[in-house]
């Protein structure tokens, strides 16, 4: 079958959330929207006003040496930094920049770092970024990464988040799970779609959809 893909709006901004309402298994629970975040992800200009606006949420006082970019963000990342950078924050590098690093994932979905990349992480102040979180499983692995490499995790952001909080960090948002009223998401073997009898229409991850 095929998946269409609306567009939802806020006020306060002109960054759409394409999503597409359905039954859809992804990497760690099941979910009732598939956020297609393509474009923001992808296309500089949408890209640069996202970072714009999740800049314009964050704590400034808050250092920022390096952040982790989840999900295939390493454009939104570069843009947040560039944000960051000129909204004077705090910076302990001795470089006086900000690293934008790209996490390895093992085919047993360990987060890793080589010896190469592993510095960009240890002893900085990291910025986690995700395009997507549902239950945070994925995040939650990123963060004991960081520091298990000796890096301090000092937030989470994410373009959609359907929680304000994962490890005891704040994550900040341009979208959240209420302005989809109805927003699911559940493990597997819990999922009430399942338990109805509705069949899965696709299975999702970062890198997009597969129709089933």
């Amino acid at each position: 079958m095929g998946i269409s893909t609306s567009h939802l709006r806020e006020e306060a901004h002109s960054i759409p959330l394409r999503i597409a309402k359905g039954h859809f298994a992804a990497r760690s629970c099941h979910v009732n929207y598939y956020l297609d975040m393509t474009y923001t992800k992808h296309r500089l200009g949408e890209a640069k006003q996202a970072a714009k606006e999740l800049v314009s949420k964050l704590d400034k006082s808050t250092p920022v040496d390096s952040i982790l970019c989840l999900e295939g963000t390493e454009v939104l990342g570069t843009c947040i930094a560039e944000e960051l950078m000129d909204a004077g924050i705090e910076i302990t590098n001795e470089h006086k920049t900000i690293y934008v690093v790209t996490p390895e994932q093992t085919t047993g979905n360990q987060t890793i770092f080589r010896s190469n990349t592993a510095h960009l992480i240890r002893n900085r102040h990291v910025l986690i970024l995700a395009a997507t979180i549902a239950s945070g499983a994925m995040v939650m692995d990123a963060v004991n990464a960081v520091k298990y490499y000796g890096g301090i995790p000092e937030g989470i952001c994410s373009i959609f988040s359907a929680g304000q909080k994962c490890a005891g960090l704040p994550i900040t948002s341009i979208f959240s799970a209420e302005m989809l009223g109805d927003f699911m998401a559940a493990p597997p073997n819990e999922c009430p779609l399942c338990k109805a009898g509705v069949k899965l229409d696709a299975l999702v991850n970062s890198y997009g959809i597969s129709s089933l």
